[in-house]
């Protein structure tokens, strides 16, 4: 009777945890991931918009959803998807709340930098992203220094470490990530270009964040302040070479700008779907709006922009799975679908008339929400500068 207990026992330890493991490999489909957003996140996001927070357990359930692993290498507890079969799970997330799909798609972007230049230690945070254990923030931007090269945020060395001043500003999710990769100006004069980048644990001495940035939209994205004076970095910390830290940011920016082209064809064919069915059911003079040619003019011109951007985003997801160049395929895609969404999101609060207008009525927030994409990666200018750029070189 022990030895067969002792037999039992054997097996439960062998064969959880390889169970365990297949659970996260069976990959959900698009409708049902489209559906987790729709139909669970959604419902559950009113405490966002009143608290700017997302809850722990909304969290679990979007890491039980798979939401934070789909383009992550499987040899780091991914899925490995590539982009264009990626795209269609975005597009659903996209359509749910803002803070949804924002999950999803920095998730999905932030690991690349690390597998791609990161150390051992460093890399080997990417499969807590991919559990939904971690969280890296992307940090660039800056309230006085914009995004390039004329960032003011500064490190001169210090030994065998760094000594650290500035500060970011809007940086998504800062209010709960556990690192952050710091794009920085470095004094060492035989690096090829000033930019460095560092991956900085949160409980670093002297690394403040401020959390009271409070956006019109995309509420529960955590955007925060960052501000560190004379902060000492390890040297062991830095994120690649001396001198690459732009090509650090260009490759989640890169790529990022066609995962947020996409979540801006989500979100538009949301808003064409709001529109369309409150059309349907909205009447006046005793008949449905959607049987009145100035309400059929306009979901027919979202319907052709929201087809229009997900053609050119598809066009980008092929050149960068293809390993070709797609900065500007991607800068295209982006610029067209900044407008687009707004155009869409105007069009779609037009046909719901003053309800559209109340916080009752979906759109409010979808119209909010579309905003930020003017400022999220690039705006539309520093968009049309690299498509002339790369008019004028082909």
């Amino acid at each position: 009777m022990l030895q067969l207990l002792d037999v039992t026992i054997t097996i439960v330890t062998l064969v959880l945890p390889s169970y365990h493991e297949e659970i996260f490999m069976i990959q959900p489909t698009v409708q049902d991931f489209t559906d987790f957003f729709l139909n669970e996140y959604e419902p559950a996001s009113g405490p966002i918009e009143e608290t700017d927070v997302i809850p722990e357990d909304l969290l679990k359930r979007a890491a039980d959803a798979g939401a934070y692993r789909m383009t992550i290498p499987t040899e780091y507890g991914g899925w490995g998807m590539t982009v264009r079969e990626y795209l269609p799970y975005l597009e659903g997330a996209a359509q749910g709340h803002g803070s949804g799909r924002m999950l999803v798609h920095l998730t999905n972007g932030v690991w690349r930098p690390l597998v791609r230049f990161g150390n051992e230690q460093q890399r080997s945070i990417v499969r807590d992203i991919a559990a939904g254990e971690a969280v890296v923030a992307f940090c660039l931007t800056e309230a006085a220094g914009g995004t390039g090269r004329d960032l003011k945020s500064e490190a001169r060395r210090d030994g065998n470490g760094w000594r650290m001043s500035g500060e970011k500003h809007l940086i998504t999710f800062a209010d709960r990530a556990d690192h952050f990769i710091l794009v920085v100006a470095t004094d060492d004069r035989g690096a090829k270009d000033s930019l460095t980048a560092f991956l900085v644990p949160r409980n670093t001495e002297g690394f403040e964040i401020d959390a009271t940035q409070h956006t019109m939209g995309l509420h529960g994205t955590g955007h925060a302040w960052l501000r560190y004076n004379d902060m000492f970095v390890d040297d062991s910390m830095r994120l690649g070479e001396l001198g690459e830290g732009l090509d650090v940011a260009l490759t989640f920016l890169d790529y990022s700008r066609v995962s947020l082209s996409n979540c801006m064809v989500g979100l538009a064919q949301r808003a064409l779907d709001e529109a369309k069915e409150f059309a349907k059911r909205r009447v006046t003079f005793g008949k449905p709006i959607s049987e009145r040619q100035a309400i059929q003019t306009h979901l027919a011109d979202m319907y052709a922009d929201v087809n229009a951007g997900r053609g050119l985003v598809r066009t980008a997801a092929e050149l960068c799975d293809a390993g070709a160049d797609f900065t500007a395929a991607a800068a295209t895609a982006k610029l067209f679908n900044l407008n687009m969404v707004g155009r869409v999101t105007d069009l779609s609060l037009r046909v719901h008339g003053g309800y559209g207008y109340t916080k009752e009525a979906p759109i409010e927030r979808i119209y909010r929400d579309a905003r930020g994409f003017w400022f999220e990666e690039g705006t539309a200018e520093i968009q049309r500068l690299v498509i002339a750029r790369h008019v004028l070189e082909s």
